[in-house]
């Protein structure tokens, strides 16, 4: 008996080997007979065993030239199109080729015509909606479905997606980046605090904004509870919050706060994602404990929302008129119990009907799809005009020729933003998404059970196989030179600038002058308002039912090429919230560069008063000094 388990023990890697060698052999054969150009590898870069062993691998084999200038040793990275993006496409002589390994074939691509066609190209080149089934954490959802289930979410959950609810997210973002600021300066209206928070900060306050729009929940900052009466550390009053939904009523049976159970879990993610949730809870990790607590406690509070809400429906309360989106409450009001707050049967729904868990599931990835993208792009559009402060100074004059000397109380959702959008502020934005896009391998795929699917790469038709997986590399499209007219590099020591790749050129380079198509000074504040209000898209089909979306870009800057950038990616499937994260981040922006600038702390170098005392000169230096480090 031992003797039989040692042997089959034994036999299991060499059956495991053999298996791969069988299935690397007919994975080449595929990508082969498609022409385009392909790289082996021995196994996925994201095989789990390699997913959990790679952190500690990785730095080792780094350390040995002939692996680690290798290309498949590049590509076994999971994070290279973080770190090499454009780079291996000009290693591999082309915009699109295959990686070949024993579980399955990849096509990755920075060619803009090619994601042209593959984003507009639906039913084609779907979603790969096994990627998403650990988004389901409270239901199924319109990020985790295709087909005609896709189109069933879809045509549920966008309508409140429009412009009057976008004036909501405008109204909160001013209130809660007032907050940020009072919470950064204080008292003091005269000194230069150094702030260690800021991405700390700018997380907490997307997750007020969207907590205020998607749930009705109005959240203050740490320490403002009652800002009635106050004033912002440039003078002006705190705006109240917009009339919203009637404030939620939550039980005391919970073991976290609302706010720390919420920014627990989305900051818990990633045990959450890779991990199942019965592991969690007996796995005896700190990370995985507090993952599954977060877990349990915010699906309560999504219970007592989502019960409140339908009582209000059942009650009629909730058919009053409400300013704002409260998107949970929007889609319960297309359930047929709840058409009108009756329960009659005869009636149907008004809209597609969703399942309760549906609901649930939808309103909680509106909130994790939105709450880190627009943290991020607030927090690196600050880091990126610190270490910018030409740009810094441009964006600053203008917002002073937009908003003038008007308060920021005076400040106006239909009257400013598409001017503000189409403006230097749209411009920083557009190239910190270029730079840093919030996702940088956008999945789809060609099914396993359809036909091949023909795609035109350089002019030259080829059929992509079943069961191929792609990935539309956004950090390498965004810097794709083919795509993206360039200058010259400022520096080559620029630290901006990386050793390896574009290095003829700027397009690694934050420079948001490159959107400006001319001086804002030269076009008056209603031909901006105007050309970007007509930009916005309202599609009306099947697929994509009455959605005011917005733009990717203002039509007052620079618009790349269909497929050049694709930082909500783009066609049938994309984003449904880039207008409400576009109104969020400029609002917060013009917020903090109009009566402020940023700049790098140089604390280990020189105090607030040293630096007070230094000339343009000596500062100048000094700061040199923290950039490069």
């Amino acid at each position: 008996m031992i003797s039989n388990l040692a042997v089959t023990l034994l036999a299991l890697p060499l059956v495991y080997i053999l298996h791969s060698c069988w299935t690397l052999r007919r994975n080449v054969a595929i990508a082969k007979a498609t022409g385009l150009t392909y790289v082996v590898l021995p196994w996925s870069s994201l095989n789990l065993p390699w997913l959990l062993i790679q952190p500690l691998l990785l730095p080792y084999l780094r350390r040995i030239p002939i692996v680690r200038d290798s290309l498949t040793y590049t590509l076994l990275s999971i994070e290279w199109p973080w770190q090499h993006r454009y780079t291996i496409f000009e290693r591999v002589g082309c915009d699109s080729f295959m990686t070949v390994s024993p579980a399955r074939n990849y096509l990755h691509t920075a060619d803009a015509a090619v994601i042209d066609q593959i984003t507009n190209r639906r039913n084609a080149f779907p979603k790969p909606v096994e990627f998403y089934g650990s988004t389901e954490l409270y239901g199924r959802n319109v990020v985790s479905t295709e087909g005609q289930i896709w189109k069933h979410h879809r045509k549920t959950v966008s309508p409140p997606f429009n412009e009057k609810n976008n004036r909501l997210v405008w109204f909160e973002s001013i209130r809660q980046a007032q907050a940020m600021v009072r919470g950064w300066m204080g008292d003091r209206t005269d000194s230069s605090p150094t702030v260690y928070t800021v991405a700390k900060d700018c997380m907490r306050l997307s997750l007020h904004v969207i907590s205020c729009a998607g749930f009705g929940v109005h959240l203050n900052w740490p320490g403002h509870e009652n800002e009635e009466g106050q004033t912002t550390a440039n003078g002006d009053p705190y705006p109240k919050a917009e009339k919203g939904p009637k404030e939620p009523e939550f039980s005391e049976n919970h073991a976290m706060s609302y706010t720390e159970a919420l920014s627990t879990l989305l900051h818990s993610m990633v045990w959450i994602l890779i991990f199942p949730r019965y592991l969690l809870r007996i796995l005896p990790f700190k990370g995985m404990q507090t993952a599954y607590n977060a877990y349990i406690e915010w699906g309560k509070y999504l219970d007592e929302l989502f019960n409140d809400k339908k009582r209000d429906l059942a009650t009629g309360a909730a058919s009053k008129p409400q300013e704002g989106m409260d998107l949970m409450g929007f889609l319960l009001k297309g359930t047929p119990e709840s058409r009108n707050g009756t329960s009659s049967p005869d009636k149907a729904p008004s809209k597609p009907a969703l399942s309760d868990a549906e609901i649930k599931g939808n309103a909680f990835i509106f909130l994790l799809a939105g709450h880190e993208t627009a943290a991020n792009s607030i927090h690196f559009s600050c880091v990126y005009l610190a270490l910018h402060p030409a740009s810094q100074r441009r964006l600053q004059a203008s917002l002073d020729h937009i908003f003038g000397s008007r308060p920021i109380s005076d400040w106006d959702y239909e009257r400013d933003f598409n001017t503000l959008f189409g403006s230097m502020a749209g411009a920083v934005l557009a190239e910190e998404l270029r730079l840093i896009p919030p996702v940088a391998g956008i999945p789809k795929c060609v099914p396993g059970n359809s036909p091949p699917q023909p795609l035109t790469v350089d002019g030259k038709e080829f059929h992509i196989p079943p069961g191929t997986y792609i990935s539309l590399v956004s950090t390498a499209a965004h810097r794709n030179p083919k795509a993206w007219p360039a200058c010259p590099p400022s520096s080559s020591s620029d630290p901006d600038h990386p050793t390896t790749s574009n290095t003829d050129t700027d397009l690694e380079e934050f420079k948001p002058e490159r959107w400006l198509l001319r001086s804002m000074d030269e076009k008056p504040d209603r031909e901006l308002n105007e050309a970007a209000a007509a930009a916005t898209t309202t599609h009306h089909t099947e697929d994509a039912p009455n959605t005011a979306t917005g733009t990717n870009v203002s039509s007052n800057l620079h618009r790349p090429a269909r497929g050049a950038y694709i930082p909500f990616s783009d066609g049938y499937r994309a984003c449904l919230g880039r207008r409400f994260a576009q109104t969020e981040v400029l609002a917060v922006l013009a917020v903090i560069f109009k009566y402020y600038s940023v700049e790098l702390a140089v604390d280990g170098h020189a105090s607030d008063e040293e630096v007070a005392g230094m000339g343009e000169a000596e500062r100048k230096v000094v700061w040199e000094k923290v950039r490069g480090e």
